[in-house]
């Protein structure tokens, strides 16, 4: 069935590129891997750079279930705590952190792959929190008004996942254990996500 063909390739694509690395990694060894042809890699993708962002955007997609599977009930600190508890946990997952690795390593030879991974990874979990923190107030708005709130939600969203992401992907690129890592996520997310809400900055929404 061609899903599962997209999925040897895009598990074998996996497996190269944290192997080998980006310049390592060839589409023919991808496409032996895969026990596809060469033909159907290169029908379903451009290039190797084509190839990479759909790895990325497969584990993002994964990450992003997530965040509509926390109860739509719950309050929004409630929501925001496990939501970005299971994003960050799903990051520093090992075949995670190894693509960002790669990324960071690979990156003074094949500049572009930094943003690629920030378009394809970064860029639509911030959409994703923008969204659910704008849809969580309920409250029927006007078309200025909730252009408003989308903006809002998206500043909101990009400075809580920073604040919450950026330390412990700085550790876990720094070399500290991974498991050492993870035991810290849930007082980490709390502590963040508190001091957004003491800040005010959820109020709006709330």
């Amino acid at each position: 069935m061609a899903g599962d063909v997209e999925e040897r390739i895009l598990d074998a694509a996996t497996a190269m590129f944290l192997q080998h690395g980006f310049g390592g990694a060839s589409l023919e060894r991808i496409a032996e891997a895969a026990g596809a042809g060469k033909a159907t890699l290169y029908s379903r993708y451009s290039g190797k750079e084509a190839l990479f962002s759909e790895v990325v955007k497969r584990n993002c997609e994964r990450s992003l279930r997530l965040v509509f599977d926390a109860p739509q009930s719950a309050e929004l600190q409630q929501r925001l705590v496990l939501v970005t508890q299971t994003l960050v946990t799903r990051l520093l997952s090992d075949e995670v952190i190894g693509l960002i690795r790669m990324v960071v390593a690979d990156a003074p030879r094949f500049p572009s792959l930094a943003k690629l991974t920030s378009d394809a990874g970064r860029s639509r979990a911030i959409d994703a929190v923008a969204t659910m923190i704008a849809d969580h107030s309920g409250r029927a708005l006007d078309a200025r008004a909730q252009a408003a709130s989308k903006r809002h939600a998206h500043a909101l969203a990009t400075q809580l996942l920073d604040a919450i992401v950026s330390p412990m992907l700085m550790r876990a690129l720094m070399g500290e254990e991974l498991d050492v890592i993870r035991g810290d996520i849930r007082a980490h997310v709390k502590q963040t996500v508190a001091l957004f809400v003491a800040a005010g900055t959820l109020k709006p929404f709330l």
